[in-house]
């Protein structure tokens, strides 16, 4: 589920609603990958989760197409993807909260997203990390609820919103970016700290 929800969040699957986690599913997602010059090995890689739904995967195989998803999550995490990544966040997030979150103006945020000007990387980084947190909150809120999330303050973080602890100029690698980053990883199962 991971898989589907980064590349829905980096904008590679166009909107679409999952509504199964099937071998179909699987195959759209490394469909969209490919198209982005990401997956080049994936199709034979996850042959197996191409053709079969995961639960019906011989242990041995399902082992393999964990370790597989695993790096192909960590690839997904480190390659920001602006000119999709703009589009998908300002439909989850509007605009305001947009532009609050990466530092920059409502004019910039424009120009950006229509590749009028080209992202600057500390904002191309701010932005795929932003999409990656949605990601981890898309299972458990809809894009109302993400806004939110972002905005209500929380116990873990001092009594602060994430929003908050992030500050104006924030880092992607900064301790607060961590602490906000782990909040909503717990969210989606892959992190032990309580939401």
């Amino acid at each position: 589920m991971a898989l589907v929800a980064r590349t829905a969040a980096m904008g590679f699957m166009a909107s679409e609603r999952i509504t199964r986690l099937d071998a179909k599913t699987i195959a759209r997602v490394v469909g969209a990958l490919q198209e982005q010059k990401l997956a080049a090995r994936t199709p034979l890689d996850m042959a197996p989760l191409m053709r079969t739904d995961a639960g019906d995967l011989d242990p041995a195989t399902a082992k393999r197409m964990e370790a597989v998803v695993g790096e192909l999550l960590d690839a997904l995490g480190q390659s920001p993807a602006p000119s999709s990544e703009w589009t998908t966040m300002r439909e989850v997030l509007g605009d305001e909260s947009l532009c609050r979150l990466v530092g920059v103006s409502d004019t910039s945020l424009r120009r950006y997203a229509s590749n009028g000007r080209s992202t600057p990387q500390a904002v191309a980084e701010r932005l795929h990390w932003l999409a990656m947190v949605v990601a981890d909150l898309s299972g458990a809120y809809n894009a109302f609820g993400i806004r939110r999330w972002f905005e209500r303050p929380r116990p873990q973080l001092g009594g602060k919103s994430p929003r908050e602890a992030l500050g104006d100029d924030w880092h992607v690698d900064s301790p607060a970016a961590e602490r906000v980053r782990l909040l909503a990883a717990a969210l989606s199962g892959a992190q032990p700290l309580a939401a």
